[in-house]
């Protein structure tokens, strides 16, 4: 790739086109043969540009959207509106991984426990002998 220090108005357009037609960045810069470094500082440095970039990268979204809305509406492809509801609201309806404690917290649980044990059983020996035994257990 050849470097550059501007990407001349013909660039400039075809980068818009691509990144319409739905390709990244980063294909966007490979295709005008620049690296994706120049792209971006080209986005930054130019304000007018970087709100070009903005509503093609936003308008091909929508489309997306919209195909995937459209798609939803017909019962056979119930799929997306589920696909959609999941990354809109991933704490309602995406998956749940299993909550799982950290060394620390399993420490902290098992610190809460034999302290629960020595403080509700009345009986030394018998406190002893459960602690002893959990102690072992544990390792």
């Amino acid at each position: 790739m050849t470097r550059r220090k501007r990407l001349t108005i013909q660039e400039r357009n075809e980068v818009l086109a691509i990144l319409s037609a739905g390709c990244s960045r980063a294909a966007a810069a490979r295709c005008v043969r620049c690296s994706p470094y120049v792209l971006n500082r080209e986005i930054v440095e130019d304000p007018l540009f970087a709100e070009q970039v903005a509503k093609a990268e936003e308008g091909i979204e929508l489309f997306y959207l919209s195909r995937i809305r459209t798609a939803s509406l017909q019962e056979q492809h119930w799929r997306a509106a589920a696909w959609v509801l999941e990354r809109r609201l991933p704490d309602r309806y995406g998956s749940q991984k299993p909550k799982s404690l950290s060394t620390e917290e399993v420490q902290k649980l098992m610190t809460s426990c034999f302290q629960i044990i020595a403080e509700e059983l009345p009986d030394d020996e018998q406190r002893s002998k459960i602690l002893n035994r959990l102690t072992e257990e544990l390792g």
